[in-house]
């Protein structure tokens, strides 16, 4: 399976984003949850931070996988999660 990334903001999430694609004349719906996790320099040092965010994507909700991780802004950090489909 190949994959297409496409890039696209959206203002005000508040919890899932679901999003309607057409893939070869064929309808599917995806969802993706974007969450922000904190990235304050007194929590420790980089790769302390690193450890902290990986345990929390590694523990989070299993119906859940990772898709992105943004860059820092305003010590948080988003992270975007895509729901796992029957595909």
């Amino acid at each position: 399976m190949h994959n297409v990334r496409v890039q696209f903001t959206v203002p005000n999430v508040e919890s899932v984003v679901n999003l309607d694609v057409h893939v070869n004349g064929e309808k599917r719906n995806l969802k993706f949850r974007v969450e922000t996790f904190d990235w304050h320099s007194e929590n420790g040092s980089s790769e302390d931070l690193i450890t902290i965010l990986r345990d929390r994507i590694m523990n989070y909700d299993s119906e859940w996988e990772l898709y992105h991780i943004g860059s820092p802004f305003d010590d948080k950090i988003p992270v975007t999660f895509k729901f796992k489909s029957a595909e």
